[in-house]
This record gives C-alpha cells, sequence and structure tokens, in this order.
C-alpha cells in the first residue's frame, strides 16, 4: 500500500528524479532541442517556489511505495475560469504516475478528490499523456469524463514558408492590434471557436463557454508577453493570432520559442488558403525574435490540422484532458 503525504523540500531531489524519468514527451524533446534535465530543473523549482508561497495548504502530495517516491501530484484552484461558470474551477497539475503501481495511483486518485471537495471545487481538470492509456482508465472509472485529445504541433520557424497572398485574400491586410480592434476580436472568438474541449463537457453551458473565450481573447490582449495580429478585410477585423511568449521557460533552457494560443478566422473569411497565408505571414514577423513554434488544437479539428501541417508542422506530442464534476 502507498503512503500519500504533503510535499516537502526534502523531496525535491526526489521529485526532480520523477520529473526526469517521465517517459512520454521524449519525441518532443528531441524535435524541439529540450534537455530533459534542465527541464526537469525547470519544473522541480517551480514546485520549490510554490512550497516557498504557500500561505496555506500547498495541496501538493508525494506518495511513496516501499520507502521510494513514486507518484506526485498538485491541486490548484483556477480563479480565473470560475469566473465564468455556477461553481468553483480546480486544476490538477501535474500528475506523475509512471513508477506507481494501480493501488498508488488510486490513493492518489482518492487524495485528489478529497482535497477537491474539501476545497470546495464543483469542477476539476487534469491533462495527461495521450500514451498513458492506464491512467485514463483509472481516472473513467473515478468519475473523471474525458472531453477532448489535444495534439501539439511544432516547427522552427525557418520551415515555414512565405505564402503569397491567396485571390480569396483580395481586400485583405495583416497588421499589429489596435485597441479599437477589441469588440471585434471579441466577437469573432465567442461565435467562431466551437472545437475545444469545453465546449464538449456536458456540464458546461454554451454561453457561457462563449463568454469565456471573448474574455480570454481580451486578456491576452492586455498582456505584456502576448503578440496579437489583427486581420482585416477592408479594414474591419476578420480575424486574429494571439502568440505568447513562455520567457520564464525560455530563459531556463535558452530556448526560443514561441506559442501560437488562439487564432481564428471568421467564418465568411475563411477558405481558399487564408489561414495558412495569414499564419504563415504573422511567424515570419516573429522571426527576429523566435527559433521555434508550437500549437495545440483537437485532434478531431482537421481543417486545423491539415493547415497546419500545410505550413510544415508536425505532431509532436498529444494529450487527454479529463474534467470531473461534483454532483
Amino acid at each position: 500500500m502507498a503512503t500519500i503525504r504533503p510535499l516537502q523540500t526534502s523531496d525535491l531531489a526526489a521529485l526532480r528524479e520523477l520529473f526526469r524519468s517521465f517517459p512520454h514527451k521524449e519525441s518532443q524533446q528531441r524535435f524541439q532541442g529540450i534537455d530533459a534535465g534542465a527541464l526537469a530543473d525547470f519544473f522541480t523549482e517551480a514546485e520549490r517556489t510554490r512550497l516557498q508561497a504557500a500561505a496555506g495548504p500547498a495541496r501538493r502530495w508525494i506518495g511513496e511505495e516501499h520507502g521510494v517516491p513514486v507518484v506526485f501530484a498538485g491541486l490548484q484552484a483556477d480563479e480565473w475560469h470560475s469566473r465564468f461558470y455556477p461553481f468553483r474551477f480546480g486544476r490538477v497539475a501535474p500528475l506523475l504516475t509512471h513508477r506507481a503501481s494501480t493501488g498508488a495511483r488510486y490513493e492518489m486518485i482518492h487524495t485528489l478528490i478529497a482535497a477537491s471537495r474539501e476545497a470546495g471545487f464543483g469542477h476539476v481538470s487534469v491533462r495527461i499523456d495521450g500514451s498513458e492509456y492506464d491512467l485514463l482508465h483509472l481516472l473513467q472509472s473515478r468519475g473523471y469524463l474525458l472531453v477532448d485529445c489535444s495534439m501539439k504541433l511544432s516547427a522552427p520557424l525557418a520551415r515555414i514558408a512565405e505564402l503569397a497572398p491567396p485571390s480569396r485574400a483580395g481586400g485583405m491586410a495583416i497588421r499589429e492590434y489596435r485597441t479599437e480592434d477589441l469588440p471585434a476580436i471579441r466577437e469573432i472568438a465567442a461565435g467562431s471557436h466551437s472545437v475545444n474541449h469545453f465546449y464538449n463537457d456536458p456540464h458546461l453551458g454554451r454561453e457561457e463557454t462563449n463568454r469565456l473565450f471573448a474574455a480570454w481573447v481580451e486578456r491576452c490582449c492586455a498582456m505584456s508577453a502576448a503578440t496579437v495580429f489583427v486581420l482585416t478585410h477592408r479594414e474591419r477585423p476578420c480575424g486574429f493570432a494571439i502568440y505568447l511568449n513562455p520567457a520564464a521557460f525560455n530563459r531556463a533552457l535558452g530556448a526560443h520559442l514561441v506559442i501560437l494560443d488562439f487564432v481564428c478566422v471568421a467564418p465568411a473569411a475563411r477558405g481558399g488558403g487564408v489561414g495558412r497565408w495569414f499564419i504563415s505571414q504573422t511567424l515570419r514577423r516573429l522571426g527576429k525574435n523566435f527559433t521555434m513554434v508550437e500549437l495545440r488544437t483537437s485532434e478531431n479539428n482537421y481543417a486545423a490540422l491539415g493547415c497546419y501541417e500545410a505550413l510544415g508542422m508536425q505532431i509532436i506530442s498529444s494529450d487527454f484532458i479529463l474534467h470531473r464534476h461534483e454532483p
């Protein structure tokens, strides 16, 4: 039987080894040139910071079998998403079980469920690797609902070809975001992006999720770490692309990665290669500061997958996304 207890500073060396030994992201690390040891250091230091900053319970647990750490999990409040739904959100991150027995995994899942109830979370999300089918089945047996399979794609920016404007792009232009664009791109975000795990969850209202996406765009536009481009047709916004700079990650790993966080073209402006041209042009404008791009999309967003693959991106990892709701 596993012993589950709160994480302590003295556990951090063992926790680093759990991060370092995680077997399911090796293809991504090779493709993006990420050093596994440096990545383990980055994750471990983040846990150290959380322990030191915690004013109340840190909600981080480590589990041992025969005195050896084999499982780790963290639970945190998700106050931002809680604003849009009639219950409080929580998030499990990370969840490392690759060295644990089935019994130890059950013990950790039960610990997380009990802590979620104690914290008053009515909705809890968790993301696990797309190879962890055994963990997926354990979570489903304890009330977690599979709501998406997320595909991560990446490419060196040097691989992204500069595309000529398609004939469909007559009257279209690309420029940086202006504050007066916000109402238009909020409207595009709220009504044009229905392939997402929030829409797949029957416990989450569609109108609430529409408001969430509109608010997320507004939040990103105000971020210093975000670069936002706007696609216009006859000077009226008809699409946008939001890129995020993970500055702490880039500093720690010596990387020059940019994340395409959210891209959307209004339905009336789609077709004929407009989206592919829009993304290629915006990525080329970022080439002075970044060398690699990554993004996520749902496994059934076939139009997006085709667009990204045509641009030269390739799938480098996948994740299952699950939600659990308290009755």
